[in-house]
């Protein structure tokens, strides 16, 4: 298992949990219709901030391979694709995944929708990595 940021901030909020997710993941509850509801509301917020940055192209959720997924992204900003849903990219086994990727001239703008009014605490781990 890879550890990627949302790994990474469940580890922070439940560490046992992310013990046992590593370690023994049959043990773990699936999730309920309330997480389905939950997901489902994410992919929805994520289809409208693809609205506000158009014109790009998704990284496809291609399951455990994660190699490629970062090498797609490397390839679409190669080609000069500007704008870049699900970019991935891995550094010494740290898979990262961001909503939205921005290549500018001078610089990568990094865009992290969530589906809350309001900021919350965790999220500041997610910048900080």
């Amino acid at each position: 298992m890879s550890l990627s940021k949302s790994l990474y901030t469940y580890g922070i909020q439940y560490s046992k949990s992310l013990w046992l997710k590593k370690y023994i993941p049959e043990i773990l509850t699936p999730p309920d219709t309330t997480a389905l509801a939950r997901f489902e509301t994410g992919n929805i917020v994520s289809d409208l901030a693809s609205a506000l940055f158009p014109n790009g192209r998704e990284i496809s959720y291609m399951e455990k391979n994660f190699a490629r997924m970062a090498e797609l992204t490397r390839e679409w900003m190669d080609e000069g694709l500007e704008t870049i849903y699900e970019a991935t990219s891995i550094h010494e086994g740290i898979v990262v995944m961001v909503d939205v990727l921005r290549v500018t001239p001078d610089s990568l703008e990094i865009y992290e929708v969530k589906s809350f009014s309001e900021v919350k605490d965790i999220y500041l781990y997610i910048v900080l990595i």
